[in-house]
């Protein structure tokens, strides 16, 4: 089921439910390289080349479509580094939201800039004319300077000096420039209004800020080997890294915990062995953290019971979870109703 695609790409994000559009064409995974200036007091492993608490790379604009230049992060100002492409549905979804937030903080040196990146430049003009582009963007408008010899609608000096170099896979992705230059805060631009807020009054901590980040990102790394192990069928591993992450930051992290236990519980997946104790133990605490009140949550705990033995009360919640699933999902989750009740009867 394609479900759990889903939950996974909001675990990956940290951002509780927040898609996020890969890059077309695949995604690059940052490797440490460059030596950079770091805000001080900050001492955090190294684990991507551009990371929170770096100074910011510079901006290398082709051409600047809406708004004043900005050739240079002057000190006292914040900047918004956000990365968009027109064919990224996220993107433009979430322009309405940065516009309130740019019309919010202009007087207070506040600047956001929206970078076109990994896109095709020429639509980016009719974008803006005839799509809503001009009305819905109501912050600073750039176009990535391309790479030369390169594919151009791909490589660009932005693309991979500030999402490459910091392993984003994908789009929108915003990056907080500080007062000082220094790179704040990395994540969805629709999870960095409270980053933001702080960030402006002076009141953020880029010390604990770079901690959090490097430990989010080694979570990320321990997921995606989860993911690898459990579908090339090594569910010793994959179980083995399940517990490190349950016993740590996954525990409660309900996106997280739904999508590891889903890929062991799925009644398609042909898991083996399947570990029916551990599914159960991930999925209600899934299931917990979201107040039994998650359709989707539901579900994978509806299979988590049915596969520990427990069929009438997988039945009782997978009843719950049609109740409240919404109608995009309603049919689906019915579906698997009338699936367990049939295997339930023998049928």
């Amino acid at each position: 089921m394609k479900r759990g695609m889903v939950a996974m790409a909001a675990a990956l994000v940290m951002a509780a439910g927040m898609p996020a559009v890969a890059q077309e064409g695949g995604v690059k995974t940052a490797q440490p390289a460059k030596a950079r200036e770091v805000a001080p007091g900050v001492k955090v492993e190294r684990i991507a080349d551009l990371q929170v608490g770096d100074k910011a790379p510079e901006l290398k604009i082709a051409e600047w479509v809406k708004g004043d230049p900005v050739t240079s992060f002057e000190k006292g100002r914040v900047y918004v580094v956000e990365f968009w492409a027109t064919w990224c549905g996220p993107c433009i979804a979430g322009m309405p939201h940065l516009s309130e937030l740019q019309k919010e903080y202009k007087s207070k040196d506040v600047r956001i800039i929206g970078v076109n990146i990994w896109d095709d430049t020429t639509k980016v003009a009719p974008f803006m004319a005839d799509k809503g582009g001009d009305e819905k963007m109501q912050y600073t408008v750039a176009i990535e300077e391309k790479i030369p010899d390169t594919d151009a609608r791909r490589t660009g000096w932005m693309a991979k000096e500030w999402m490459e170099a910091s392993g984003q896979q994908g789009i929108p992705s915003a990056f907080i420039v500080d007062q000082k230059g220094f790179v704040a805060w990395i994540g969805h631009p629709m999870t960095m209004d409270e980053p933001l807020k702080e960030i402006v009054a002076g009141e953020w901590d880029i010390a604990k800020a770079a901690k959090k980040y490097v430990d989010e990102k080694r979570v990320e790394v321990r997921f995606s080997e989860y993911m690898t192990a459990i579908r090339s069928g090594n569910t010793a591993k994959a179980y083995g890294v399940a517990k490190e992450l349950i016993e740590g930051p996954a525990w409660d992290n309900a996106q997280m915990l739904n999508t590891l236990a889903w890929y062991i519980v799925d009644p398609d997946a042909k898991v083996e062995p399947r570990d029916a104790e551990l599914g159960l133990k991930i999925a209600e605490r899934a299931s917990e953290l979201t107040k039994h009140e998650n359709a989707m949550i539901l579900d994978t705990y509806a299979w988590a019971l049915w596969f520990a033995g427990q069929q009438d009360k997988a039945l009782e919640v997978q009843e719950k979870a049609v109740a409240l699933a919404p109608a995009n999902m309603k049919e689906q989750l019915s579906e698997a109703l009338e699936r367990m009740k049939k295997m339930k009867s023998g049928g």
